[in-house]
C-alpha cells in the first residue's frame, strides 16, 4: 500500500498535474455545454402580435392533456413536415383543423397544429427568427420534456432538436406564448415592432429545403 506522502508525490508530479488539469478542464467544458442557457424570456403583459393570436389562445384554452411522449411528438413532426407549405396570411395562424384538412400551411399554421395535436401544457408557441438577422419572422414550438427544452419546427425539420444545442444564431426567439403567460425575449435581432403592434415582421418561413 502506498504511503500518503508517496500518493501526494505521484499526483503532484508535473506530468500528472498537467494531465489532471486538462481532464478537469475538459470535464468543466462538457458540463458547461450540457447546461447551456436556453432563453426562456421574461413575462410581459403585451406583445406586438397579441391581436393576431386568438387561434393560439383558443388552442391553449381547449387543452386537456397532461403531456406528450417523445414518440408521439416525433410522429407528429413527421406528419407535419409532410404537409405542403403555403403562405397566404402574414399574421393570423390558421385553425388547426383547417391545416389538418388541407394538409397545407405555413410555419405558424403548422406550429399551432402541432401544439394542438400534442395537448401538452408545457408547450409554447414561439415567434422569432430562424436565423439571426433574417427579414421574415418564423414560428415554431418550444416543448419541455424530462427537464429539457426542445425546438419543434415541423415546417423545416422532421425531428425535435434540443434548444441548448441550437447555434447562437439559429432559432432566436422574440416572443413566446404559454398556456398562462406571454414572454418577451431578446430584441437584438432587428425586429421592427412596437408594443402597440403598429409594425410587425411578417411571420412566415421561406419555403427553402432544410435538413431533416
Amino acid at each position: 500500500m502506498l504511503e500518503a506522502m508517496e500518493i501526494i508525490t505521484i499526483i503532484t508530479s508535473p506530468v500528472d498535474m498537467k494531465t489532471i488539469t486538462l481532464s478537469l478542464l475538459a470535464l468543466l467544458l462538457t458540463k458547461i455545454a450540457a447546461f447551456a442557457v436556453v432563453d426562456l424570456g421574461s413575462t410581459t403583459d403585451h406583445t406586438p402580435y397579441d391581436r393576431y393570436l386568438t387561434p393560439v389562445k383558443e388552442v391553449f384554452n381547449a387543452m386537456h392533456g397532461e403531456g406528450a411522449s417523445m414518440d408521439k411528438v416525433q410522429a407528429l413532426m413527421r406528419q407535419g413536415r409532410s404537409f405542403r407549405y403555403a403562405h397566404t396570411e402574414p399574421y393570423y395562424p390558421a385553425a388547426p383543423e383547417q391545416t389538418a384538412a388541407r394538409r397545407t400551411g405555413d410555419c405558424k399554421d403548422k406550429a399551432l397544429w402541432l401544439m394542438d395535436q400534442m395537448q401538452d401544457p408545457s408547450a409554447r408557441f414561439v415567434i422569432g427568427k430562424m436565423t439571426r438577422g433574417a427579414h421574415l419572422s418564423h414560428a415554431w414550438v418550444m416543448w419541455q420534456h424530462e427537464g429539457q427544452w426542445w425546438i419543434l419546427d415541423c415546417t423545416m425539420l422532421s425531428r425535435p432538436i434540443l434548444a441548448d444545442k441550437a447555434g447562437m444564431n439559429d432559432y432566436v426567439p422574440l416572443f413566446s406564448y404559454s398556456r398562462t403567460a406571454n414572454f418577451r425575449h431578446s430584441d437584438k435581432v432587428g425586429l421592427t415592432a412596437d408594443v402597440a403592434g403598429k409594425k410587425q415582421s411578417p411571420v412566415a418561413a421561406t419555403n427553402r429545403v432544410a435538413a431533416n
